[in-house]
């Protein structure tokens, strides 16, 4: 007996259905666990994700708060030290203020007539300009009217060579001579002109009056002459600018 013959198109669909059949077996079994596990893999590196994220944004939190911090104490410090600088200066100027009234009153032991207390430079735009201020004092116990005049001499060297300035060198053709007239004390001012490349080293005031025996003469150093407290304020303004550049 002849087993049966099946048709044609029976024999290419049968074998057709078995493969995709094992297409879709493999599918389930295989494929599947791989998806299964790379979503799994997915998950894990969106939770990593996240964590270094969050620990990111902790940190710059962190920076945050310790650049806040770094730029409270350095605005603490900047203030400590304009306060202890106008201690200085506001205690500078008591003692200056004591001296004053004590050489009025001759506390201080002097029984000079006639004294330099103070003389200060100040610097002008022009670089060989000064202002120069004086304050003059005299003894309480005198109690008279004294007059006179201020000659100047300023010792510095030019080329090389030492060299020796007066009135008529440093004060301008037009400029009055420098005289005084007070009772107490008195305070004066003028422009000095430095000649090029003169560098100054030491100044010399002397007092010269009719009621005096001998004229007061007082010396000193041209760079100890300069205000401090301008000195430093031009100072922290040119460092200012210099960092805002």
């Amino acid at each position: 007996m002849k087993p049966p013959v099946l048709p044609k198109w029976q024999l290419i669909a049968v074998p057709t259905v078995v493969i995709a059949l094992s297409m879709i077996y493999f599918a389930r079994y295989f494929v599947a666990d791989e998806l299964i596990e790379a979503n799994s893999r997915v998950q894990v590196l969106e939770m990593q994700l996240e964590a270094v994220e969050a620990q990111h944004t902790a940190e710059k939190e962190r920076l945050a708060i310790a650049d806040h911090e770094v730029d409270i104490v350095r605005r603490a410090n900047e203030l400590l030290r304009v306060s202890e600088r106008e201690r200085q200066d506001e205690i500078a100027q008591l003692q200056a203020d004591l001296a004053f009234y004590r050489r009025l009153g001759g506390a201080n032991g002097s029984q000079a007539a006639l004294a330099v207390h103070h003389v200060e430079l100040q610097a002008t735009q022009s670089p060989r300009v000064y202002r120069i201020l004086f304050t003059l004092t005299q003894n309480l116990r005198w109690a008279a009217v004294i007059s006179g005049r201020i000659q100047l001499g300023l010792d510095g060297i030019s080329d090389g060579s030492a060299v020796h300035l007066t009135d008529a060198q440093l004060l301008a053709d037009s400029a009055e001579a420098l005289t005084f007239k007070f009772k107490y004390f008195q305070q004066l001012e003028r422009l000095i002109t430095l000649p090029e490349d003169f560098q100054a080293k030491r100044l010399t005031v002397h007092l010269k009056s009719g009621s005096l025996r001998t004229p007061v003469e007082q010396s000193m150093e041209w760079s100890t002459l300069f205000d401090q407290s301008n000195a430093e304020a031009m100072e922290n303004e040119m460092s200012r600018d210099s960092v805002d550049d």
